[in-house]
């Protein structure tokens, strides 16, 4: 398969563009900041979708199913708003652009709503329910309208292919450093806070003070993406097209419509993994004192996938690489399920395998930049705020279903509070972790295997689009 580096190389049948008008690469110091946002976001994305269930089990005391059906609520309604956030900053105009002013003006409710949601005011009963409901409800509400905007960015920072994928690329670094860092130290400062002093007790009161450490942390980091971050690629015509038209720009894109699948069956794996996980870390491998760091162990083998294998994607091809990182999670997650979970190192060593094989993430939302160009190249409209809701709708989607559906699953297998569990509870809490993950990897596979969007194609898009974007003033 043919490959290009960059997307101003001149393609087969297209005009080629004079060097001079080449887009400039992104300064390295942008990129680097870029991932800072996604640093800031997993202080308060990762702290929810990992440690929540948890927060609600086993220090407020809701049963495994009550939260399985709270996330579920929660989450369908918070994945149903985020096509209308995206919508809604493709059509904002400032002098800072379409999407930094989300960033800037979402970033304080968001941490103040990330401490809310580990409280419990109300305690277990109805009111307390109610109360988890709206907060969680409205906290996936705001990490959307922050996070939908940041993630658009990507796609309009620069006309390269090779920066945006750098850009994806720092953002999935950002991600698993922020990961790292919670995975490491959060349970250790929710047991100090807590202040019981036997080593292992979490309350909530430890949990809302743990909860706001990481709030205030994301604020300068989010405040740094706006403040580094420039919109140079601007609609050649936006503010006059329609939510419908827009919309049907996005449902008739192909490519994206099967992107949008494996992300959602892939993130499906991701979140609904990482929600459940940690029971699996304390009660099946049953070392409390591992549990920090087995947590930890992914995320950073996963920024040494990225290191290493991410930039392949430029010369196999994205959708290829990206298929080859989904069959190895699948793979690896499978290996984790028939090993003793009690041997420690085996899990070490597999769950490090399975880090490691997880570098398909800034592929895909590179490809994501790919597929708005290919409909703007069709359409004359583009729609990076509104395709990269759709990513953002897949991933409250996939941690909705594999959230819920774990938890629900952990109930059924007879999964009790702070007790030590049946061998038939430890085998559902075995199953839920690594096996449906492994499924869902393998499911993600399925419509890449029919994704025609390949390097060489999409080179041709980029100069067509270079050219007009010559002839053709830009909008505002």
């Amino acid at each position: 398969m043919a490959t290009t580096s960059d997307p101003t190389s001149v393609a087969a049948g297209s005009a080629p563009i004079d060097a001079a008008t080449a887009p400039p690469a992104l300064p390295l110091h942008v990129r680097m900041a870029y991932g800072l946002g996604d640093v800031a976001s997993q202080f308060v994305w990762t702290i929810t979708s990992s440690y929540l269930a948890l927060f609600y089990t086993d220090a407020v005391g809701f049963p495994a199913a009550s939260v399985a059906a709270l996330m579920l609520i929660a989450r369908v309604f918070d994945a149903v708003i985020d096509p209308f956030i995206g919508a809604m900053a493709e059509r904002t105009r400032t002098r800072w652009g379409r999407f930094r002013p989300w960033i800037l003006f979402g970033m304080l409710p968001l941490a103040v709503l990330v401490v809310l949601a580990f409280t419990a005011p109300f305690g277990d009963g109805t009111l307390g329910f109610v109360f988890a409901v709206v907060t969680y409800g409205l906290l996936g509400a705001l990490y959307s309208a922050v996070n939908v905007p940041y993630g658009a960015l990507s796609a309009v920072m620069s006309e390269r292919t090779a920066d945006r994928v750098s850009l994806n690329s720092w953002r999935m670094v950002g991600t698993n450093l922020g990961g790292i860092t919670l995975s490491l130290i959060i349970l250790p400062m929710v047991v100090f806070f807590s202040g019981v002093g036997d080593g292992h007790t979490q309350t909530v009161h430890g949990y809302t003070l743990t909860a706001a450490v990481f709030a205030v942390a994301s604020i300068p980091l989010f405040f740094a993406v706006f403040k580094t971050s420039k919109e140079i690629v601007s609609p050649e015509r936006g503010a006059g097209i329609s939510l419908r038209s827009t919309a049907r720009v996005v449902f008739t894109n192909g490519p994206l419509m099967l992107l949008f699948v494996t992300l959602l069956f892939s993130l499906m794996s991701l979140f609904g993994r990482l929600s459940v996980v940690l029971y699996y870390y304390i009660y099946n491998v049953g070392n409390f004192g591992l549990v920090s760091i087995l947590m930890a162990l992914a995320p950073a083998s996963t920024i040494v996938g990225i290191l290493l294998f991410a930039p392949l994607g430029r010369r196999f091809g994205k959708r290829n690489m990206l298929i080859v990182s989904l069959a190895a999670q699948a793979a690896t997650l499978g290996v984790l399920y028939f090993v003793d979970y009690r041997n420690a190192a085996v899990v070490i060593i597999v769950t490090v395998l399975y880090g490691l094989s997880s570098f398909a993430i800034p592929l895909s939302l590179a490809m994501v930049a790919d597929c708005v160009d290919y409909a703007d190249d069709r359409t004359g409209i583009r729609s990076d705020g509104t395709s990269y809701a759709l990513t953002s709708f897949a991933t409250k989607l996939a941690s909705a279903i594999g959230g819920a559906a774990g938890l629900a699953l952990l109930g059924a297998f007879g999964y009790v509070a702070n007790r030590p569990q049946t061998s038939e509870a430890l085998e559902g809490i075995d199953l839920v972790v690594n096996v449906l993950p492994a499924i869902a990897a393998a499911l993600a596979i399925v419509p890449m295997l029919f994704y025609r969007l390949n390097e060489r194609e999409y080179a041709e898009i980029r100069n067509r689009l270079d050219t007009r974007s010559l002839q053709v003033p830009k909008g505002v």
